[in-house]
């Protein structure tokens, strides 16, 4: 079975509409082999997804987000994330296609909740904006991680320059900047 999860994450990350016909002829097992494990694509997706988050929640973890100053967990956490994140950066591409956002957002709870407390820990410190909602900032860091993910995919950019982008980018959108006095 890990073969073949293995074996979907390489395929969609440059073929994001693979079929299970080219995912068995890439895990190099039969079709009927395939669907013992996976009754269809999505069964197949959403294992391949559990996975996913799973490994980047504990690669969030093992970054100790809740250790040092805000800045410098957060690049920690980026960084960990990041390197999980480009195994699985097909699902980047489809799942946002195939799955509900509020659906999507609930399964990635448990990858979210230590960057919401570390995001929070950084606004009562003032090193991340205190006056934008936790919600938005996580929500902005995500689409960055995203988007870095999307252009790797597409061949725009190395993974390291994603990576750098990724980091300078989520610094930028995070900090403290001067206050704007509404008018």
């Amino acid at each position: 079975m890990q073969r073949i999860l293995d074996a979907t994450a390489e395929l969609i990350a440059v073929n994001p509409t693979a079929g299970l016909a080219q995912i068995a002829a890439h895990a190099g097992v039969s079709r009927a082999t395939l669907y013992h494990h996976f009754a269809n694509r999505d069964t197949l997706l959403d294992a391949l997804t559990d996975e996913s988050i799973a490994e980047v929640t504990r690669a969030v973890q093992a970054a100790r987000p809740d250790q040092g100053t805000a800045a410098e967990a957060l690049e920690r956490v980026l960084l960990a994330a990041w390197e999980v994140i480009g195994r699985y950066r097909g699902l980047v591409i489809v799942n946002p296609q195939r799955l509900p956002r509020a659906e999507l957002r609930d399964r990635l709870k448990p990858a979210l909740t230590p960057i919401r407390t570390l995001i929070e820990r950084g606004q009562h410190s003032e090193e991340f904006d205190p006056e934008l909602p936790a919600d938005w900032l996580i929500r902005a860091v995500v689409d960055l991680v995203h988007a870095a993910s999307r252009q790797v995919t597409a061949g725009a950019m190395s993974p390291h320059q994603a990576q750098r982008a990724l980091l300078r980018s989520a610094a930028a959108t995070l900090s403290s900047h001067r206050r704007i006095r509404p008018g």
